[in-house]
């Protein structure tokens, strides 16, 4: 089951640097974050931005019409992005993605990978396959753009 929860950012500044406080997508798969099942299995960090997020209105059209199998994912790999940098959602700082799948009424995630448009994906494996109904897949993603 396909659901998501909101991710808060606090901003702040520090010597000079700025973290933008923002409001994004966390998608959760059977009540667990998708985040933080990647971020389990790859390592790394968290500070990441959903791909849906308040006040980003070109990424959030952008990944609806990814998402929804609309638009086919821009980068070479056929990912859609799901987590993308949090201060400019440029891919070259990395970001995490899946290939996306439709067949019989149910949408499939899967190959998921840790990208920058410059080196070769890093697979993440131990994440997915994940299987989501049509009508409940359409009803999260809607939800979350509407964020």
């Amino acid at each position: 089951m396909l659901d998501f929860k909101i991710i808060f950012r606090e901003g702040s500044e520090e010597n000079g640097c700025i973290v933008h406080e923002s409001y994004s997508c966390d998608f959760t798969i059977n009540g667990e974050s998708l985040l933080s099942m990647i971020i389990r299995e790859a390592g790394g960090h968290k500070d990441f931005l959903g791909c849906f997020a308040r006040g980003w209105k070109n990424l959030n059209e952008h990944s609806l019409n990814q998402l929804l199998l609309n638009e086919a994912p821009e980068i070479e790999s056929g990912r859609s992005l799901i987590y993308v940098c949090p201060e400019c959602t440029d891919i070259g700082c990395g970001a995490y993605g899946c290939k996306i799948t439709r067949q019989n009424g149910v949408y499939i995630w899967n190959d998921f990978a840790y990208e920058n448009g410059y080196e070769d994906p890093q697979p993440v494996e131990g994440v997915g396959p994940f299987e989501f109904s049509a009508e409940n897949y359409e009803s999260v993603v809607r939800a979350a753009y509407a964020l």
